[in-house]
């Protein structure tokens, strides 16, 4: 079947020439109830209801949904469904399970999160459960220890290097959008409001900051350490109580661990710009996370498997496990700060800066955000534990 863009009822036509999920949606087709709630910038997802249970359906479209003037290749459909099936056994059941991927619609059906939302807007209505960070650092740790190169064979590695490395539009608009656009006058940054003008040309000014983000630039794209998720945000991620869940692995890559570990916390971070009384809660939320994260990292790289460590015994083994969470966590800490500051003057800019409740509130939320980014950037390389992150991001 050629490509086409689907609707509710070629939706509900398809699937019914798929007879193992229509059986999981039960009843007669007449009997189930399909809404689009396309959300994100990429795609466009159904929800479908039947008598004996529901399916999450989303497509690939062939440009940017809100930009239809911008191109994106279909086949990054694909990336996300080897994602989900790389990680999905370590991970378990902290992402949805994938059911079927159909590579002629580029249209993945997996399992319907109802009722959860999205974490970002119950950040924002303040309907979280502390502690569901705790969840992403499992996650993170989860997924990269399934797909490293010192708990996997070098043939593992090698695989998933071929089966991502054809993702290069997606990792093109990370490139761009996160480690280079907001840096420099860009068509793509939307125009700052005219109080933060000076702010925004004065971190395109700054050579010193320039020269680390070419060093994190050079990170993302040489430093292959583990499959990345590669868009790790509050908008990504899906909460309902204490069951909480990863989605949207289309931007996924091989790259440094702390990418995905930064990604999340800058969005931590900028919900707190944007609602300083919240600073207590994201602080305990980041610590949750880094906690969680090398905890589960620690217990699972104690023993081997990989090509890489081979020959350490038990304490040269606790000795470069520290060296490489230290080096994550400054890996960590430079692209969260590249994370704030993307999200807040570059494309696809946060939500939480409308919990700000006067213009010059947000503005000011904005640009201690900027400020705070460009230190995480440059003090990157003087981090040496969960403390001095803290202390950088000034939350407390």
């Amino acid at each position: 079947m050629p490509y086409f863009t689907l609707d509710a009822s070629s939706l509900q036509h398809w699937l019914t020439n798929h007879a193992d999920l229509a059986s999981l949606l039960g009843g007669s087709p007449s009997a189930w109830t399909i809404r689009e709630v396309s959300d994100g910038n990429l795609n466009t997802v159904f929800l479908v209801d039947g008598p004996a249970g529901s399916l999450c359906c989303k497509q690939a479209l062939p440009h940017v949904r809100v930009a239809p003037d911008w191109p994106m290749p279909l086949e990054r459909a694909l990336y996300e469904a080897r994602y989900m099936r790389a990680t999905a056994d370590a991970v378990r059941p902290a992402a949805p399970e994938l059911y079927f991927y159909d590579d002629e619609m580029f249209l993945l059906v997996m399992e319907c999160l109802t009722p959860h939302e999205v974490l970002r807007t119950a950040l924002i209505r303040d309907e979280v459960q502390p502690g569901f960070s705790a969840v992403i650092g499992q996650y993170v740790a989860r997924s990269v220890h399934a797909t490293s190169w010192i708990s996997q064979p070098f043939e593992h590695g090698s695989k998933l290097l071929a089966d991502f490395a054809g993702n290069t539009a997606l990792t093109r608009i990370t490139v761009d959008l996160i480690l280079t656009d907001p840096f420099r006058p860009c068509s793509r940054n939307p125009a700052p409001e005219a109080d933060l003008l000076p702010d925004v040309e004065a971190l395109q000014a700054d050579k010193p900051l320039h020269r680390a983000v070419g060093n994190l630039q050079e990170r993302f794209l040489t430093a292959r350490q583990a499959l990345l998720h590669g868009d790790l945000h509050t908008g990504s991620i899906m909460q309902h109580k204490d069951d909480v869940r990863v989605i949207d692995g289309e931007f996924a890559t091989m790259g440094p661990i702390g990418f995905d570990c930064g990604l999340y916390l800058g969005n931590l971070a900028l919900h707190a710009c944007g609602a300083p009384h919240k600073g207590n809660l994201i602080t305990a939320e980041i610590t949750a996370f880094w906690n969680s994260f090398t905890a589960d990292f620690r217990t699972l790289l104690k023993t081997g498997g990989g090509d890489v460590w081979a020959l350490s015994d038990d304490v040269e083994r606790e000795e470069m496990l520290n060296t490489f969470l230290h080096s994550i966590l400054q890996d960590t800490t430079g692209f969260c700060g590249l994370e704030m500051i993307r999200r807040t003057i570059g494309f696809a800019q946060v939500a939480d800066y409308t919990l700000c409740v006067t213009p010059e509130s947000r503005t000011e939320a904005r640009r201690k955000a900027l400020k705070t980014g460009r230190t995480l950037i440059l003090a990157a390389p003087t981090v040496h534990n969960l403390e001095g992150l803290l202390n950088l991001l000034t939350l407390r």
